[in-house]
């Protein structure tokens, strides 16, 4: 409705615009009309007169002239007449009213009609016929007629106008604004509201606008857009579905692959607790053992076994395939998880692991199993970037830190968790390449190149990323940032 208003005041606005001007060039033509009326009848009535007083003036005189013109007053009370010398004194009472100025053109002119205002402000329109006397001197019949009758035709004039102008205005207004609330102001709020529905996802009820004009080619086209967007959010969604789908098969093929580096080191980590658990078996069932060194190495048996236990329940954890799921995690005591997890492996390769973390909370908001499979990854690869064995730092703690640019995250709080090894370092043409999927420094068959990609990729879902530190021979830091929740 307030496009409706506008447009209906901009109209309006150029009617009564069009009526006034018009009003007032008719005025004008009409007061021209009139003058020119009136300076016709004047004239019209000086020529009559003219000779006739001559020959009054002839027969009678002076006086008997001013008793002619006297008697013509009483019976035209509108237009006054007067005898009057053209060369008379300020003080003659036969003197014209007209000015110096105006007295030039009289005398020039046989007949002339002039305008002139009175002492009381008054305007006159004065009208003289020179007329020639014998006695030589110069005199003129004066018409003297007030415009106040043409002020009061102007009163008139304006009043209608004015009546004309509203009578207009007031039907255009309801015109218009009926037709604006019909032709404009329904369809524009059926647009408004759809388009707020859009705003918010809402891709639902076509608008129905049948109408041949610029609002029903918009509303075919505001459906059309929501049809096309729906087919596209409906693609967008199985693309997704089957994007999350393969990610996750290519994150659980990783842990697998991982699983498989794990167990030689499990293998030889079972070993001792197997041989412990058959060499008490056998005494026991040898039947050599009293009763309480039977019931010791029970114990033992049970104690080793329940060692097994722990150690084929992390495997079985981290190498199944859960549904992410967040929750509140303390990172220091899924990295210690995920180092005794390690501990075979690095212990295999001469490696040994520590942890430290700042004395502070350090809990964020994370999948424990995707953030395990980011750490594993890490700490795998720096256990293999050192062949002759080391030691692994991993640091947690917590800072204010600016995002890079072309990520989109905010400034703030964030949880730092970084794995630095002894390796031999990453030269600096392939560190820009190491999150590239299938990108990798190992030799054939050690690696395909998805760990760091599909850990960046977990990092990156959790509002983070991650980033290295390298340079030939000094060894590499991987720093994973965490939002803090």
């Amino acid at each position: 409705m307030k496009l409706a208003a506008k447009f209906t005041i901009l109209l309006l606005l150029g009617v009564v615009t069009l009526i006034a001007v018009d009003g007032y060039l008719a005025w004008q033509r009409e007061m021209k009309f009139f003058e020119q009326d009136m300076r016709r009848d004047a004239w019209q009535l000086c020529d009559g007169v003219q000779e006739m007083l001559v020959d009054v003036w002839k027969a009678g005189g002076q006086q008997r002239v001013l008793q002619l013109i006297e008697n013509s007053n009483r019976e035209n009370r509108i237009m006054r007449m007067r005898w009057v010398w053209l060369d008379g004194f300020p003080r003659d009472a036969h003197r014209p009213q007209a000015t110096a100025e105006q007295l030039l053109l009289v005398k020039r002119e046989r007949i002339i009609s002039l305008k002139h205002v009175d002492p009381a402000g008054t305007e006159r329109l004065l009208t003289y016929a020179r007329v020639a006397i014998d006695d030589g001197r110069m005199g003129a019949i004066e018409l003297d007629e007030p415009l106040t009758h043409s002020r009061e035709m102007t009163q008139l004039f304006v009043r209608r106008m004015v009546a004309v102008t509203g009578i207009t205005f007031l039907l255009g207004a309801a015109m218009v604004v009926l037709l604006g609330i019909e032709l404009v102001g329904r369809p524009l709020r059926l647009l408004i509201d759809k388009t707020r529905r859009i705003g918010t996802g809402d891709l639902s009820g076509p608008l129905r606008i049948r109408r041949r004009d610029e609002f029903g080619e918009l509303a075919t086209a505001i459906n059309s857009m929501c049809e096309q967007l729906i087919n596209a959010q409906h693609k967008a969604h199985q693309e997704t579905t089957r994007r999350i789908a393969a990610l996750e098969q290519l994150r659980h093929a990783d842990r697998l692959r991982t699983v498989g580096r794990l167990a030689s080191g499990v293998a030889h980590e079972l070993g001792t607790p197997l041989n412990v658990v058959g060499g008490r078996a056998s005494l026991i069932a040898g039947g050599k053992l009293s009763e309480a060194e039977a019931v010791h190495s029970a114990q033992i048996i049970k104690s080793e076994t329940d060692r097994i236990t722990h150690i084929i329940r992390q495997l079985l954890d981290f190498a199944r395939r859960n549904t992410p799921k967040r929750s509140a995690v303390e990172l220091p005591q899924l990295a210690r998880r995920t180092i005794d997890l390690l501990g075979p492996l690095a212990e295999k390769n001469g490696v040994t692991i520590e942890c430290s973390a700042a004395d502070q909370p350090l809990t964020c908001n994370v999948d424990s199993g995707q953030i395990q499979q980011v750490l594993t990854n890490l700490l795998v690869n720096a256990v293999q970037a050192m062949p002759s064995g080391g030691k692994v730092t991993v640091q947690i703690h917590r800072q204010p830190v600016q995002p890079p640019p072309l990520l989109e995250a905010s400034a703030g709080e964030y949880l730092l968790v970084a794995v630095r090894d002894q390796g031999g370092g990453i030269p600096p043409e392939e560190r820009e390449q190491v999150f590239e999927p299938f990108f990798t420094t190992k030799e054939v068959g050690e690696g395909t190149g998805l760990g760091l990609s599909i850990a960046y990729g977990i990092i990156q879902d959790h509002g983070g990323w991650i980033e290295v530190q390298s340079e030939p021979g000094q060894g590499s830091c991987f720093t994973v940032y965490l939002p803090q929740e």
